[in-house]
This record gives C-alpha cells, structure tokens and sequence, in this order.
C-alpha cells in the first residue's frame, strides 16, 4: 500500500483548511509553551509540509536567543518541500523522504515533532519505530494527530481517508513500539477550539 502523495493542487486546498481554522496560530501557541527545546538541541520535523512546526521552532529558538540549534525536516511531496522553502528560511536541513525508509543514524535527534502525518502512513507501527530509533535517550516526540469524529471524516476527505485513533489506542501503539511516559495534551486555551480537531500526545524514548 503506497502513502498518500500531495500535488501542488492538493497543497494549496490544504493550506486553505488550516489557515481557515488558525491551526497554525494553535500550533505555534503550543511550541511557544509546552515544548522545551535547549540549546544545541537536534530536530527533526517528520512529514513537514509547508513547515508549520519548523516555523513556530525557528521562531521560539529566535524568542529565546537559543544557540547551536540543529533543525531538519522531510516530507515525500516535493510540491510540500516547495511550499515549505516558501515559508521557512535556510536554516532548517530539508530532504524528500518516505516515513518508512528514514536514513538517519540511531539516537541522532533530541526531539522529533510531527503533525497530521501518521494518520495518513499504511504503516504507522514501523514509522514509530523508525521515530524512536532516530531519538537519543531519553529524546521525545510530539504527534499531533486528527482525532476520530464525523467531522474530520468531512474535512479530510479531499486529501486521502485518515486513518485516526483515539488516545488510548494511540497510545498502546507507542508502547509497542518501545516508547514510554505517554502523555496526551489539549491545545492552549487561545486555541482551544483546536481541541475538537485533534489530539498531541507526548512520548520519550
């Protein structure tokens, strides 16, 4: 079963989704507020798309006058990594990549983030493996993910049925997958709408 592809048609409508539902202001609120990041920290934005996530990093590791800050990010649409060049600067290392063929080395990244990907990999077991192998000890990852409703099943139908999970589900797939401490968050009150979208679960190595 091969993953879901975006053209640049596809990117376009999705970048209109997620603006019409200030998805990047929530995202963005979140990193500000609930993700550490330290310096010489290395990132990994899986499945970035147009670079919401790379884009609130890049703009809290400025806020917080980080240093020696690594960023990286993929996607396996060149239309997204088109997009992507269009709204972050030089400083994030962007590759094409499949979620189930990374190159990385082991233990190389003390954070990975990742946003409304997973749900769209055939197999999303093999693509969290690949996530905690690429982690240092004691590394997170941060999922944002559709939650199951009728209303994502309408919203998302233009680009490809997701397959979505509840948390308890989600989080057992994890822990299968070697994580521990799962931990799921709700969005900042500022965005708190968001909450009825999706669900970000927490998980370190």
């Amino acid at each position: 079963m091969s993953p879901i592809i975006y053209d640049n048609t596809v990117c376009k409508r999705y970048k209109i989704l997620v603006n019409a539902f200030f998805y990047p202001h929530g995202i963005r609120d979140f990193v500000q507020k609930r993700i550490p990041i330290k310096n010489n920290d290395k990132i990994l934005d899986a499945g970035c798309g147009y670079g919401i996530l790379s884009k609130a990093i890049l703009e809290k590791v400025k806020r917080e006058r980080l240093t020696g800050v690594e960023q990286h990010a993929f996607d396996i649409s060149a239309d997204m990594l088109d997009a992507f060049r269009e709204r972050c600067d030089d400083n994030v290392h962007l590759q094409q990549l499949d979620v189930r063929q990374l190159p990385y080395k082991d233990g190389v990244f003390d954070l990975i983030v990742t946003s409304a990907m997973l749900e769209y990999v055939p197999d999303i077991e093999n693509a969290l493996v690949s996530f905690r192998r690429c982690l240092k000890p004691g590394g997170k990852t941060y999922v944002f993910m559709s939650r199951k409703s009728a209303l994502n099943d309408v919203l998302f139908l233009p680009f490809g049925k997701p397959r979505c999970y509840s948390f308890p589900k989600f989080k057992n797939l994890l822990i299968r997958a070697g994580f521990r401490d799962v931990n799921k968050h709700n969005f900042p009150p500022t965005s708190f709408w968001l909450n009825a979208w999706g669900i970000i679960v927490e998980a370190v190595r």
